[in-house]
């Protein structure tokens, strides 16, 4: 199972929170929604590199972040390794990446995901959806809690929030049906 330096990871949230909040001052709705305990699956949009770390701020659990291999390399790929990122390699099945995460998971642990597989640079709200993140909810029997980072990221000026929805059971549903339900939720997070 992948395993983090929790004094690591913890230095280094400490770290990037406190500039979180000084460079960027994202306001967090919806903290309430996200539960103790439990498996659970961070899923929602991807606007900037930095994603991960207002996701990661907003929660006291340690979030285990699939990523791009290719943002894994040198120095970032062992500070990475250390925070428990899983990497994900582009043009390939990731089956050791889906085996590591649905461990974390089925141990009561939290990953966290873009179901968009990479930065949305166009006009569009969002990218066609990858199912990962409901195949991998359904196979652990984890909830998944959707996001919507809104507002743009600008330097000294507010603006930037992170919206946190209602957790998702897709036990009951097929996993097109749990992925469609998924996007209907960030969608609906993003318009709000």
């Amino acid at each position: 199972m992948k395993k983090e330096n929790k004094f690591i990871y913890n230095f280094f949230k400490a770290i990037y929170s406190v500039l979180l909040k000084i460079i960027f001052r994202p306001k967090v709705v919806g903290k309430e929604n996200i539960p103790k305990y439990g498996s659970l699956i961070f899923a929602g949009n991807h606007k900037q590199a930095v994603d991960p770390t207002v996701v990661m701020s907003s929660t006291n659990r340690i979030v285990h972040f699939l990523a791009k291999e290719e943002v894994c390399r040198g120095l970032h790929g062992k500070l990475f390794d250390k925070l428990g990122v899983i990497r994900i390699y582009k043009g390939r099945v990731n089956t050791g990446a889906v085996i590591e995460a649905e461990k974390i998971l089925n141990n009561g642990g939290t990953i966290g995901i873009f179901p968009e597989g990479t930065r949305n640079r166009t006009d569009k709200e969002l990218l066609k959806f990858k199912s990962g993140a409901a195949k991998m909810a359904k196979s652990t029997n984890s909830l998944i809690l959707p996001f919507a980072i809104k507002g743009r990221y600008r330097i000294f000026r507010k603006g930037l929030v992170l919206e946190l929805g209602k957790t998702i059971d897709v036990s009951n549903m097929e996993i097109e049906e749990a992925n469609d339900y998924l996007k209907q939720e960030v969608l609906k997070l993003l318009r709000k």
